[in-house]
């Protein structure tokens, strides 16, 4: 679980495992406040809402926070003999607490344009993306014009982005908040910027009024990251992403969460089924083709607590489908075997492009510290990185980062960090994030999170080239146009190869 943690106002910044898992406990671990009220999925049988339903769910006792019309389900606020009412009425399938899932930091280290686009001098640290010329974005910036580029739009569901950072100033066209507690940040005053000012304090908590001002203001550099990977521009700031031309839609779907518990004090983001289902509809009703979630959490099957979740996140991504929208999500971190009753929502879901991650095999640490090469992974020497999870649900495998492997073949992510040669961090993920409102940030991440915009970003491109391909189409040319790398249940049709499909 995570503890408090307050960074530090530097420019640069090392992570390890930063994409969302399930919250300790279950997806939908709740802590309650006085009234021993909580949130609850209300999922009728009927995949678009009754025209009385909110009306009803209020007078029988519930207050309806979402009404989700086009998935026959109600977000509510009640207490469990309320909820156990709602569950008994004949035209409602299934009633189950909201989920909630976490951002945890397992290891976070600090320290101090032409018509066909290339990396330009201002680029600086475009030689330790070797992710990027790992799955041929450089080959696609010869032939694929930013003018096409543009032409698609990746929806990034997360916890919201840095639009004035210099790398995504006017990548970001949309500016989206779907999550609890409603502030705006950055010099625009945007909704999804990554700042929470505003958190759910648990300890404290009024149900009808949770969001209260925070001790101090924290800013998430996740979803800055994210859409870092997807399209950080050419000439911009520092770095480069997957599809620099592509458009960004911003959406924060995360809360800030407070609570004390027998592990002690968690203050960090938390995303809720409510929001995130409230922006996937938003994203498919305006038309974006690719959506991307680096986030996600574990239901059990055979919990009957978690069915009103699986159902709703079922039905949301089919609509999705419908609409035209691919959706892209990470498969999680928790180097977790998919193939048996544990579902990993929403990467395991059949209409998603569920997306592992891979490290190299390539010594990159050995390279001296700071390095003035470039660095490369050779093709061949891919990985499955130690912590991403793998089985048949995998669709496609992309860069997430790992540490390297020592000279007895083992990750060095299993080893202290200060065992580690400095040069593990060049297998990590480097793209942007947020320090504070005036400070943009560079960092090495890993993780399935990262691996999963990668794929956004190509499947956006395919999209630009070939705007009547519906997501199943989509989908099977990014499996089909896979750089093989070996078994099935790791690699999924293998990694992907951004050359290869924009062709």
């Amino acid at each position: 679980m995570g503890k408090i943690w307050f960074p530090l106002l530097v420019a640069l910044a090392l992570a390890f495992s930063a994409c969302t898992q399930q919250a300790p406990g279950g997806a939908s671990l709740q802590v309650q406040g006085a009234s021993g009220k909580a949130r609850y999925l209300v999922v009728f049988k009927s995949e678009t809402l009754p025209a009385n339903a909110p009306a009803w769910a209020e007078g029988a006792g519930a207050r309806v926070l979402r009404a989700l019309e086009p998935i026959g389900t109600l977000v509510v606020l009640a207490d469990p003999g309320t909820a156990s009412r709602l569950a008994k009425h004949p035209e409602v399938l299934a009633v189950g607490r909201e989920g909630r899932y976490t951002l945890p930091k397992t290891e976070r280290l600090l320290e101090a344009t032409d018509t066909l686009g290339t990396p330009t001098a201002a680029d600086t640290l475009y030689r330790y993306q070797w992710h990027l010329r790992r799955v041929g974005a450089p080959r696609v910036w010869a032939r694929v014009p930013l003018k096409v580029q543009a032409r698609a739009t990746v929806a990034v569901l997360d916890t919201g982005v840095m639009d004035n950072h210099p790398d995504l100033q006017g990548q970001v066209v949309d500016f989206v908040a779907t999550n609890y507690c409603r502030e705006t940040g950055g010099p625009q005053a945007t909704p999804s910027y990554p700042k929470y000012a505003l958190w759910i304090d648990f300890d404290r908590l009024d149900p009808a009024n949770p969001c209260t001002p925070a001790p101090n203001v924290m800013y998430e550099g996740h979803g800055t990251h994210v859409a870092g990977i997807v399209a950080a521009a050419f000439g911009g700031g520092r770095v480069v992403g997957v599809a620099p031309g592509v458009r960004i839609a911003a959406y924060k779907v995360f809360d800030r969460i407070h609570f004390t518990d027998q592990e002690g004090e968690y203050d960090d983001v938390g995303a809720f089924d409510g929001p995130i289902f409230a922006a996937i509809l938003d994203a498919a009703r305006k038309g974006y083709p690719v959506i991307n979630m680096s986030l996600g959490g574990t239901l059990d099957t055979r919990n009957r607590e978690d069915v009103a979740a699986k159902v709703a996140w079922d039905r949301v991504l089919k609509y999705a489908n419908r609409m035209g929208t691919l959706v892209v999500a990470s498969a999680g971190n928790s180097a977790q075997n998919a193939n048996g009753y544990l579902v990993h929502i929403p990467s395991d879901l059949p209409t998603v492009v569920s997306v592992s991650a891979t490290g190299t095999a390539t010594p990159l640490w050995q390279y001296p510290y700071p390095t003035p090469e470039t660095l490369e992974a050779v093709p061949g020497q891919d990985i499955l990185a130690f912590y991403s999870n793998y089985g048949a649900a995998v669709d496609l495998a992309a860069p997430g980062g790992d540490c390297g492997l020592d000279p007895r073949g083992q990750s060095w992510c299993y080893r202290p960090s200060g065992e580690r040669p400095p040069g593990w961090r060049y297998h990590l993920i480097l793209s942007t994030v947020i320090v504070d409102e005036e400070t943009p940030g560079y960092a090495w991440y890993g993780g399935t999170s990262m691996a999963s915009p990668h794929v956004a970003a190509v499947a956006a491109l395919v999209k630009a080239l070939y705007p009547r391909w519906t997501p199943g189409e989509v989908r099977a040319h990014l499996k089909a146009s896979a750089e093989a790398a070996g078994s099935r249940q790791l690699f999924g049709h293998g990694l992907l190869d951004a050359d290869r499909a924009t062709r």
